[in-house]
């Protein structure tokens, strides 16, 4: 694939680098690099593991940004969040986060949706022979469970925010709260129809009561990240969409607003 390289993923490395010194309880993890035509990419899978880690209620946290290399906003966010980590240690001392900063470096240099292979990643999750940007996810991820997934993605089309959320059987619905908080102050794309789905004041909620989401998942061979998680178990997937017209600390700011309302809602009483 030839493509002009539009952003540093060298950006990336040092904010991952600046994170291992101001975070103690941070765990990077240097896989080999991914090899493209256009050079080798590292490739990080980052754990924070909670200072209350004998304690039997910690809640899990998976977030990723960048599977699309022309959505950088869930990258920022990524970013942004490592930066404010250290200076909120009360907000997420309960929780352990297993990270992903930047999904796919040669599309987030490139701005491109599909890896340097002409491959768009967040269809490959059902691929038993998958590219290796998908291969170090899972590896990361080791087919665990979650409470709470994340992928912090972006639109080039909506005129607001809005979110796609997966829960499992018997779990709460947070979406609405996500929304409102974010609607304060942001504009949410509010058409009944978003990207082919029914949508609800800006929310796509497959929950399986509402559908057979486990016929669908049987039916497809190009699963989406969040299919992948949610068969795994984990509780909540959320896919967050933020408008590109919006400023790069607005588009950071969003998802992690979003994240915010879902940690909250994971520890409340």
């Amino acid at each position: 694939m030839t493509a002009k390289k539009v952003r540093d993923y060298q950006d990336v490395i040092e904010a991952i680098e600046k994170a291992e010194r101001d975070i103690p309880s941070l765990r990077v993890i240097r896989t080999d690099r991914v090899k493209t035509a256009g050079g080798p990419y590292p490739f990080y899978h980052l754990s924070i593991t909670s200072p209350e880690a004998g304690n039997p209620e910690r809640r899990t946290v998976f977030l990723g940004g960048g599977i699309h290399g022309d959505e950088p906003g869930g990258v920022w966010a990524v970013m942004e969040f490592l930066r404010r980590y250290p200076m909120q240690p009360d907000r997420y001392r309960r929780f352990e986060f297993t990270l992903l900063p930047c999904m796919n470096p040669f599309g987030y240099e490139h701005n491109t949706r599909a890896n340097a292979a002409g491959i768009d990643l967040n269809r490959q999750f059902r691929n038993t022979a998958p590219p290796i940007e998908v291969q170090r996810v899972k590896k990361a991820v080791g087919g665990r469970p979650f409470f709470l997934t994340m992928e912090f993605h972006e639109d080039v089309d909506t005129p607001g925010f809005y979110l796609y959320e997966l829960t499992q059987k018997g779990e709460p619905s947070w979406g609405r709260e996500m929304i409102a908080r974010i609607g304060a102050r942001y504009p949410v794309n509010r058409n009944q129809e978003i990207e082919g789905l029914p949508a609800e004041e800006g929310l796509i909620h497959r929950q399986p009561g509402h559908i057979d989401l486990r016929k669908i998942m049987e039916q497809r061979a190009d699963w989406p990240q969040a299919f992948y998680h949610y068969a795994n178990g984990s509780r909540h997937c959320f896919t967050t969409e933020t408008p590109i017209h919006l400023t790069r600390d607005e588009r950071a700011e969003i998802h992690l607003t979003a994240l915010d309302v879902a940690l909250e809602k994971l520890w409340a009483p």
